[in-house]
């Protein structure tokens, strides 16, 4: 009797088969990576296995280095200390070790390798040896070492930038006091002969005194200048600050500067708004040096005839001061020399003006430790605007600075 047999379509499948054992896969996959050096030791430390990424990291090809102790890799320093064998028993007692150190290769050149060696045990838990991983991180060690040796650069050039700002702060203030003396007894010297005290001076000796008179007033007031922004440098200055009628306190700013500006032709307008019209908490005498100095400068700054206007008014939280002439005015270039130590803008008007150029750096220096600003706007022709804020309650963060 003839046997016919019928094939299904599930029968037809056919099974997979694995043409490469499992453990040659492994074998060529770990023998064929480049980029860790990859091998085995026995449990006494001895290489038994090495792949391409061993030879190309070390030097070494398997034929050289199979049977030899991984001790061949370390420094002379490390080998002196056992650092290799207490590696091993590290890796016997936890699982693992891991280390970043110098490595050598064949031809005795030295790379910096993360290395990481793990314990290998049988299913009776009896240790048959060691897997061992290499990378070479050189490039990444030169690269760390750089960006450490220009920290320690850096850090290096501040402290010495400290050092000189210091010694800067200490000699700007002593050659200040050592100067302000000599300076005020000329000054009071001069004013006694002007009096009169010495006798009666004939005119042209007269005039010449006064003019020493006036240059000695420069000089104190650049020394002055000097001391002021040397002791906010030095961080210093110390506010006192106390509650402030504003209204009044604008007011009384005003009228001392009236004689300033009619000796100079101008007209000075002030607008305080209804809203202003309340105390507020500040340093009095630093504040009011520093519009003074404002109002100074646009009067400087304003051919004669001039108009300088004064308004004060609130903004959410900010008393808002903005001193406002019809000036020169300042360049857009410009713009960002203005609260510099020792920046004085040239102008048409320059010739005729002295100055330090540290009254605008220290007036904000001041606003800025009440928590506020001073902003500005200019138009070259048409006059500027520096708008004075300041905060309506003292902050805490700043009143913690202010009493430290």
């Amino acid at each position: 009797m003839k046997t016919i047999t019928v094939q299904t379509a599930s029968s037809m499948k056919q099974k997979p088969q694995s043409i490469v054992p499992t453990e040659l896969k492994y074998k060529l996959l770990v023998d064929n990576i480049q980029d860790y050096a990859i091998f085995l030791l026995d449990s006494n430390g001895y290489i038994r296995s090495w792949n391409k990424g061993a030879q190309k990291t070390k030097g070494y090809t398997a034929n050289e280095i199979i049977g030899k102790h991984f001790s061949i890799f370390y420094v002379e320093h490390d080998i002196q200390t056992k650092k290799p064998e207490r590696e091993l028993e590290l890796a016997k007692r936890y699982g693992r070790v891991e280390d970043e150190d110098w490595r050598v290769r064949k031809d005795g050149s030295q790379f910096w390798a993360n290395v990481v060696i793990t314990a290998l045990y049988d299913d009776s838990k009896r240790l048959i040896g060691f897997a061992k991983i290499t990378r070479n991180l050189t490039e990444r060690k030169r690269f760390e070492d750089e960006i450490r040796r220009a920290n320690e650069t850096l850090k290096q050039q501040q402290r010495e930038l400290e050092a000189l700002n210091a010694s800067k702060d200490e000699f700007v203030s002593l050659a200040s006091h050592q100067l302000r003396t000599p300076a005020t007894i000329i000054k009071q010297l001069l004013g006694v002969m002007l009096q009169g005290y010495v006798g009666q001076l004939e005119a042209e000796h007269y005039q010449i005194i006064q003019k020493a008179y006036a240059s000695n007033e420069r000089q104190l007031s650049i020394i002055n200048s000097l001391l002021k922004v040397a002791q906010l440098d030095a961080g210093k200055v110390v506010l006192n600050k106390t509650p402030t009628d504003v209204p009044g306190f604008i007011s009384s700013i005003t009228d001392e500067q009236s004689d300033i500006f009619d000796e100079r032709k101008q007209s000075i307008r002030v607008q305080i708004d209804e809203s202003a019209n309340q105390t507020v908490t500040f340093d009095q005498d630093n504040v009011r040096m520093a519009i003074e100095n404002i109002l100074d400068n646009a009067s400087k700054y304003t051919p004669r005839g001039g108009t300088i206007e004064v308004i004060v008014d609130v903004a959410k939280k900010w008393l808002q001061i903005a001193i406002r002439d019809n000036g020169i005015g300042i360049a857009s270039e410009d713009m960002n020399k203005l609260f510099r130590r020792f920046s004085r803008i040239p102008n048409n008007l320059t010739g005729n003006r002295t100055g330090s150029g540290l009254g605008l750096y220290w007036a904000n220096k001041i606003i800025e430790l009440h928590g506020g600003s001073i902003k500005v706007n200019s138009q070259v022709g048409k006059g500027s605007v520096f708008i004075i804020r300041l905060p309506l309650k003292v902050r805490q963060s700043y009143a913690q600075h202010i009493n430290r």
